[in-house]
């Protein structure tokens, strides 16, 4: 059964930057960096205070998530705003979604053009693709070790189609017999 979980109130903190020097600069802040574009990888940082998602959107774009209770990127962010020479900010307000369980390919075959299910999660790929014609940005990734592991897929949007992008999903989710969470009715 697929699950689709929105958290409207994800209170993540989100940092995205681009520029020649972004990379050097990430990895000055103690952050690990995926070396390939359209790749991500989880790095602790410098405070140790929960793993970042670190993903590389292109040659020297990238976009961060803290985890849950983490607060690595609150701690660099300052240093962020001073503006370094060679790394530019992006605004990154996001609203995040996750779909999992069993019948997850069955939804995204049907809000998407992706083949998800084919993907080789060993190479940490991030996606950028439309889903249901809103641009989103798709982390995959394994909940459980094994030939037989349980996907789970984390997205994130613009935060003006969040809502009505979750809504339509959970329409799909409910015909898949799957559920939905919200966590705004909670």
């Amino acid at each position: 059964m697929a699950e689709l979980e929105f958290d409207a109130r994800d209170r993540r903190t989100r940092l995205g930057m681009k520029g020649p020097r972004a990379a050097e600069w990430l990895v000055a802040q103690g952050l690990g960096v995926p070396m390939a574009p359209n790749s991500w990888a989880r790095s602790t940082g410098a405070s140790g205070s929960g793993a970042v998602l670190v993903a590389r959107l292109g040659q020297s774009e990238f976009f961060l998530e803290d985890a849950p209770a983490g607060t690595t990127l609150r701690a660099i962010a300052p240093a962020l705003a001073a503006h370094p020479p060679g790394v530019y900010p992006v605004l990154r307000e996001d609203a995040v979604f996750e779909l999992s369980g069993a019948g997850v390919h069955d939804v995204l075959a049907q809000v998407c053009n992706v083949n998800f299910a084919e993907l080789a999660l060993d190479s940490h790929p991030v996606i950028m693709t439309l889903m249901i014609g809103v641009a989103v940005l798709v982390v995959p990734e394994s909940m459980h070790e094994g030939p037989r592991a349980e996907r789970r897929y984390r997205f994130w949007c613009d935060p003006t189609f969040g809502p009505s992008l979750c809504e339509t999903l959970a329409v799909v989710v409910a015909e898949c017999g799957g559920a939905g969470h919200d966590s705004q009715h909670r």
